[in-house]
């Protein structure tokens, strides 16, 4: 059995084990995880949320790269930020940066902001309730809260549980909020979007270009290709669009349905 492989099969075991002690685990519960800049403290309310937080999501290889990478003076967009794992971790190992968190859903927006205020040296973290894309509208964001499968703005079909509570909110496109200087110019970028990935990358396609300033230093990307064809595009258009904007792949990891990719400007 391959590295990755085992890894695989470590991370649904570790899911079955924590989703299973839903019966158990008195929520709400604390979490430590321990880092090398201490203990980050999180409060998971479902059995689901404690997946996110105690199983990392079975992404921890993926976490694990990112804060390997991250500077103490990073600016961090966090897009996706779901409950706050990548969130409360960008902010405690940038400790002179700023992490720039992007959540639509409402609730899991409030399990988000709790988690970070949880942590006392983790104070510069700014939170933004909209879905980054390639323009600003209303439109219909799936999601079940923060005890669902991820939210999503297109309805998965395909997918096993996947949400299905309708609900409005605001998307705005990132090349246009750092125009308007609403935004400062990140240097670190983790998109984590549910297949919308293609449509966040499009709307900041001047920023990765290197046309508003010093583009982002490194791109970490979750793509779903199961996920792709409701935005009309593809895993390789999605990959094009960032290599070809001056970006090489560092990294790459194969997770169930999805790929983690880390990029990095040449």
């Amino acid at each position: 059995m391959s590295i990755g492989s085992k890894a695989l099969s470590v991370a649904r075991r570790v899911k079955r084990i924590i989703l299973g002690a839903k019966d158990t685990l008195s929520f709400p519960i604390q979490v430590n995880l321990k880092t090398k800049e201490g203990f980050l403290k999180f409060e998971a309310f479902s059995s689901v949320e404690h997946y996110r937080i105690a199983g990392y999501g079975g992404e921890k290889s993926f976490l694990d790269k990112f804060t390997s990478l991250l500077k103490n003076d990073d600016i961090v967009f966090d897009i996706g930020a779901s409950v706050g794992l990548m969130t409360v971790h960008a902010a405690a190992y940038a400790k002179e940066g700023k992490v720039i968190a992007f959540e639509p859903d409402p609730e899991t927006m409030e399990r988000l902001k709790h988690n970070v205020s949880l942590n006392k040296g983790v104070s510069s973290v700014m939170f933004l309730p909209w879905a980054a894309s390639d323009r600003s509208e209303d439109v219909i964001l799936f999601t079940d809260g923060a005890s669902g499968c991820a939210p999503t703005l297109r309805e998965q079909n395909n997918r096993k549980n996947a949400p299905k509570t309708q609900i409005t909110v605001q998307t705005k496109s990132i090349d246009n909020e750092i125009l308007s200087g609403n935004l400062p110019l990140p240097t670190v970028l983790k998109i984590d979007i549910e297949g919308a990935e293609i449509l966040c990358l499009r709307g900041a396609k001047k920023l990765i270009s290197g046309q508003l300033g010093k583009r982002p230093r490194l791109i970490f990307l979750e793509l779903h290709p199961d996920f792709l064809p409701s935005f009309d595009s593809t895993e390789s258009a999605v990959h094009n669009l960032v290599l070809g904007q001056g970006y090489s792949v560092i990294w790459e990891q194969k997770r169930d349905a999805q790929i983690h990719y880390c990029y990095q400007s040449v």
